[in-house]
């Protein structure tokens, strides 16, 4: 058995009917040495009377105001004493040898310092799962992140001394926060990810957020943090470095950063059918960083939204679009097959 305590740490708000089955799935891990802390982030339904049933020697609850998911994991960090930190999501499962295979992997591998895991998300409404697992061999993890996060957030562990080199969860990331910190990371440590489905994450249903304004702050912070590891690549020091809280002002407009909400507008067609969300997205998306397709996307969706039934033509052509799609695909798949 790998000689490091490892402190799981994992942050509520209102999930009561969500507490059993996750804090069970911890209790149950196959690693020993091992200490668990949940922190209550001011719920007003009955998830901390739900905690407190449970009683184990290895379980730490806490509980305060709401503060917010950012500013109660930094506390719960700091209230842990493992040398190996493992995240786990509210309500989500960890697998009973989750720890024990990423501990044994940061044992034998002391140039990595982050380990993810195969992770199955599972649809909370439809019951419809997908595997989710984004880290690739072989090209540098810094490389990956700039363009897409490779882990969920409560698949991940890591060691506490490469969280407090990076300098760990930064507040003015309400969003993203995950993000960042593995973007700071990268810079430090090695990545790696244990090749087996270790984790359950229980996700809303598929579609684009419901506010257009919580989708815009996500993914501001996380270009925010995009630049802000380019600029310490560069530099040394990054815009919240610098300039603390109001590092985000000082954000440059981003073509990155447009395509990214221009692929988020897209969504809201396809699957919100949304064409006033997706008419949001693509102005700011333009805002970015102006285009001609991006125009032209723009002026299509305001022509289909103005009238109902030349909306609902459009959705069709669009529908019958992905369904071609969708059948080349199968038929290159099957010219491909041996």
């Amino acid at each position: 058995m790998v000689g490091m305590k490892v402190s799981v740490l994992t942050v509520y708000y209102n999930r009561g009917d969500q507490v059993d089955e996750s804090i069970r799935s911890l209790l149950s891990q196959t690693y020993e040495d091992l200490e668990i802390i949940v922190v209550d982030d001011g719920s007003t339904d009955d998830t901390l009377a739900r905690l407190q049933q449970w009683s184990d020697p290895r379980l730490r609850v806490i509980s305060h105001s709401n503060r917010g998911f950012t500013r109660s994991i930094i506390e719960a960090v700091a209230a842990s004493s493992g040398e190996w930190i493992a995240i786990h999501g509210s309500g989500d499962i960890s697998y009973p040898e989750r720890i024990e295979e990423q501990a044994a992997l940061l044992a034998a591998q002391p140039e990595v310092g982050v380990v993810g895991c195969i992770v199955e998300n599972r649809n909370i409404v439809t019951g419809e799962t997908a595997i989710f697992h984004k880290l690739r061999e072989g090209e540098p993890a810094l490389a990956q992140l700039l363009r897409h996060n490779v882990y969920t957030h409560g698949e991940v562990m890591f060691r506490r001394s490469v969280y407090e080199q990076a300098g760990g969860y930064r507040e003015i990331f309400k969003f993203t926060q995950d993000y960042d910190l593995w973007l700071r990371m990268a810079l430090i440590t090695e990545f790696a990810s244990v090749d087996r489905l270790l984790y359950r994450r229980y996700t809303l249903p598929d579609g684009v957020s419901a506010s257009v304004d919580k989708m815009m702050v996500q993914q501001y912070l996380a270009e925010l943090g995009r630049q802000c590891v380019e600029l310490r690549v560069a530099t040394g020091r990054d815009l919240i470095d610098r300039h603390g809280a109001h590092g985000l002002f000082f954000r440059k407009r981003s073509k990155r950063l447009s395509g990214v909400l221009q692929g988020l507008a897209k969504a809201a067609i396809v699957q919100d059918r949304d064409l006033a969300k997706a008419d949001q997205l693509l102005q700011l998306a333009l805002e970015e960083h102006r285009s001609l397709k991006g125009w032209l996307l723009r002026m299509a969706v305001r022509f289909a939204d103005r009238r109902a039934g030349r909306r609902e033509r459009a959705l069709r052509l669009i529908d019958r679009l992905r369904a071609l799609k969708a059948r080349r695909r199968g038929a290159r798949a099957l010219e491909a097959a041996p």
